[in-house]
């Protein structure tokens, strides 16, 4: 029972921190051209991706919480009551790695929410400072889980949670960012602006794809070396069966990427040619 809650409030949160950092390095580097004076609608569209921020931290903050607990069950061997004692807290907080390296995320994503739900508050969109100073905490907390991962007991570990470190931060920009992109998608008939810019979007949204592809597979097969050892252990071992498990969906997703990324291209290259027809 411990372990299936252990598993479900692990994967919320790693999941939540993925798409905090989506969601922020989507707004930068994919959107980040638009903070020159903007519409209504791509204003609106500015505020929706900091508001989904909010909800992913709250969720971050809740799965954080909950995992923290189920940890200090699975340490002390306490019930279920018991282990919500502060004294139980307290040993596990302060004494243990785990604690320790807790108490900072809880502390990341506390002045995450802060700055996130500031931003809101006002009626214009989100400074382009308090942007990066959120889109600088999102990679602090994805990239500290690499501290508690496989990686931080690799024998090799400097470079192992390095590996790790730019892994989590890929993944995270890569599929995380698939949100924001929707969300602009989706608002395109609301607003010809929008509209507008949905090429531009696409484009560096398909550089950047392709950008953490390429750091995936490097630090995929470091990661895989380091942590299976050899090609036997990939198929005798737990480990080895969930890596290929991963590497299927990646495969699948590099597919996807991949055939959407030569649609963009002949799409625009047929815009540029009709373009050039009617000059």
């Amino acid at each position: 029972m411990v372990i299936a809650l252990l598993i479900v409030a692990r994967a919320v949160h790693i999941a939540a921190s993925i798409l905090v950092v989506g969601d922020f390095t989507f707004y930068v580097v994919v959107f980040g051209f638009a903070d020159r004076p903007v519409s209504h609608g791509l204003r609106q569209l500015k505020r929706s991706f900091v508001r989904f921020a909010v909800w992913f931290l709250v969720a971050a903050f809740v799965s954080a919480v909950l995992w923290f607990w189920l940890e200090v069950l699975s340490m002390t061997g306490l019930s279920f009551v018991d282990a919500f004692s502060a004294r139980a807290w307290q040993i596990v907080l302060l004494e243990t790695v785990f604690g320790h390296i807790w108490q900072f995320r809880l502390g990341v994503i506390a002045l995450a929410l802060v700055l996130a739900v500031s931003g809101l508050a006002v009626n214009d969109a989100p400074r382009r400072p308090a942007i990066l100073a959120l889109w600088l905490l999102s990679v602090v907390l994805l990239v500290s889980l690499a501290w508690i991962s496989h990686a931080a007991a690799a024998r090799v570990q400097p470079i192992s949670l390095i590996g790790d470190a730019l892994h989590l931060c890929a993944a995270g920009a890569w599929t995380g960012g698939l949100v924001p992109l929707v969300i602009c998608l989706t608002r395109v008939r609301v607003s010809s602006a929008i509209a507008g810019i949905i090429p531009l979007v696409l484009g560096r949204f398909s550089t950047l794809s392709l950008c953490c592809v390429s750091v995936l597979i490097v630090s995929g097969i470091s990661n895989a070396w380091l942590l299976v050892g050899s090609i036997h252990a990939l198929f005798t071992t737990p480990y080895g069966w969930l890596l290929l498990f991963k590497l299927g969906l990646f495969g699948m997703l590099i597919r996807f990427g991949a055939r959407n990324r030569l649609a963009i291209k002949a799409t625009a290259s047929t815009a540029q040619t009709r373009s050039g027809f009617l000059q």
